[in-house]
């Protein structure tokens, strides 16, 4: 018997040609990954680049809007102020003009039945709400009142938090 076959047999060779193989993969592994890796570091690179260019610009387009804006209310300032001296209306609107609601005031009195509620100035508004409603859910029966009186949260704004928060401070 030739000297290869006995070592065949006791089984040293596959043993020694498997850790080799593996030994190779291994290699070849590691020679993938740090040829793959290069790209990646570089396009991760021109990511983190263009995200702060792109930040930058944000912020430059945000000054640029700040400062025409105050040079937009420095020049409707005069204006406005002849329209209210000529009792004109003024066709341009200011920083809140646009988004702003009619202030309302709401008178509240606590009775023996529950709580009674209008609109300064608006004596059909009146209405007395139950204990029993107000102890279920203040925010809700304020909130009906304001959208059955005034309108949607949407066109008034947070009018119902007002009458929350005074039904809330009459009830303690």
């Amino acid at each position: 018997m030739s000297k290869n076959k006995a070592v065949e047999k006791s089984g040293d060779v596959g043993k020694a040609t498997r850790a080799g193989a593996k030994h190779r993969k291994q290699d070849r592994s590691q020679i993938d990954l740090a040829e793959l890796r290069k790209p990646v570091e570089e396009a991760r690179a021109r990511l983190d680049k263009a995200q702060a260019d792109a930040k930058q610009l944000q912020e430059k387009a945000r000054m640029l809007v700040t400062e025409t804006k105050a040079a937009y209310l420095r020049a409707l300032a005069p204006y406005r102020h002849a329209c209210r001296r000529a009792k004109a209306r003024c066709d341009f609107a200011g920083g809140r003009g646009s988004n702003r609601s009619d202030m309302v005031r709401f008178v509240v009195q606590k009775t023996d039945k529950g709580v009674r509620v209008s609109i300064k100035g608006r004596p059909k508004t009146e209405e007395l709400i139950p204990l029993a409603t107000l102890k279920e859910s203040v925010n809700k029966a304020a909130y009906a009142y304001t959208e059955k009186h005034l309108g949607s949260k949407e066109k008034v704004g947070n009018k119902g938090g007002s009458l929350s928060n005074r039904l809330r401070a009459i009830l303690q």
